[in-house]
């Protein structure tokens, strides 16, 4: 089947377990509400006949093997679930987040393309010990960019950072006096304390360690660390690394304890908001027949080109033909049904970190 959840259709397949709620019908009986996620979107659906306690060990988050079929409630989608039990073997991510059109492999070949650019054998070390560090890689080509303003999805780390490498480099076409290599690094590794500020974890959430200390101190501790492993790094070409890293968010308010005093820091900074932007509009136009979408995290309205439109969808391909169905409510916010709803209780949940949706609290790159 595909994740169109066409009425009456039978389903049995790996979801996502984004939420699982004990309710009662009118009746008394209970059933549980629960939201099931897919790469392509979140489901409400209904479990019934069934209690919590019938369900050992299933907690939010959790990968799960659901069968059923899907019907209409009040014009949206809503998945009767016959039959559901927890997955406890390793399951690719892509099944279960929005992913990068790209693939992995893919997005692992785009950056190496790009180190292997690397002439400084200093930076051309540095680059391939972090590439080594298969705990830290493997998180890098795993993580998203942010929790939900721009790349959030599987791999939406690395796609992000090849993108800013690809325009600082574009760079150098009016300025070839810009250290392409400095350029090269900075690029790759500004955001590379995002692979310790978040986790995938039920949802894009950040850590304790995230919330406490950001992706910059993260990032700026790790890469340190890494240059002082290297027998001989010079001096001024660490501290110029280091400043790129701090300095990426341009100014002191949005969080960077440094503003951009080299050149190549300036554009890195400028290359890192410009692809962040970017891709907040390419996200809000990307719905077939949109011509003016509000994006929030720029506070302010696009006009797209149906044009525009073709080119994602011939981009987004086998992606793009998986795309459907109507997405259900924010498990808060999952509503009564025609069977009746006799209050919320024993609602189930991990208690894992904050997704930071909430506020506003996110930063913008």
């Amino acid at each position: 089947m595909t994740s169109s959840f066409s009425p009456n259709e039978p389903f049995d397949r790996i979801f996502l377990l984004k939420g699982i709620d004990e309710r009662r019908t009118k009746n008394g009986k209970p059933y549980l509400a629960v939201i099931l996620g897919t790469s392509d979107g979140t489901w409400d659906g209904r479990v019934w006949d069934m209690a919590l306690s019938a369900l050992p060990g299933l907690l939010e988050g959790d990968p799960v093997q659901a069968k059923g079929s899907v019907q209409l409630y009040q014009d949206k989608v809503q998945l009767i679930v016959e039959e559901i039990s927890k997955v406890d073997k390793p399951i690719d991510p892509r099944i279960l987040y929005p992913a990068a059109n790209a693939s992995d492999e893919q997005l692992r070949k785009d950056f190496l393309h790009l180190v292997d650019g690397i002439d400084e054998p200093a930076l051309r070390t540095l680059m391939r010990n972090i590439l080594a560090d298969r705990a830290v890689s493997d998180a890098f080509f795993t993580c998203p960019a942010a929790i939900t303003m721009h790349h959030a999805r599987i791999g939406g780390l690395a796609e992000h950072s090849v993108n800013v490498c690809k325009l600082a480099l574009a760079c150098i076409t009016a300025a070839p006096w810009l250290n392409r290599d400095l350029l090269t690094v900075g690029a790759l590794l500004h955001d590379i304390g995002k692979v310790f500020e978040y986790e995938v974890a039920g949802d894009f959430r950040y850590t304790l360690e995230g919330k406490f200390l950001g992706h910059i101190i993260q990032g700026h501790t790790a890469v340190e660390k890494w240059i002082r492993r290297i027998p001989d790094f010079p001096d001024r070409l660490a501290l110029e690394v280091q400043h790129i890293l701090l300095s990426h968010h341009g100014q002191l308010e949005f969080g960077s304890p440094k503003t951009p005093a080299t050149a190549e820091a300036l554009v890195i900074h400028f290359a890192d908001d410009l692809d962040a932007k970017l891709d907040m509009v390419r996200t809000a136009g990307e719905e077939p027949g949109t011509e003016e979408a509000f994006v929030r995290g720029l506070r302010r309205s696009f006009l797209f080109r149906e044009e525009e439109q073709d080119t994602e969808t011939r981009r987004r391909g086998d992606m793009e033909e998986k795309d459907g169905g109507s997405k259900g409510p924010t498990f808060a916010e999952a509503s009564a049904d025609e069977r009746g709803d006799a209050g919320k209780a024993d609602a189930r949940t991990r208690g894992r970190g904050d997704t930071g949706k909430e506020g506003g609290q996110e930063e913008l790159f």
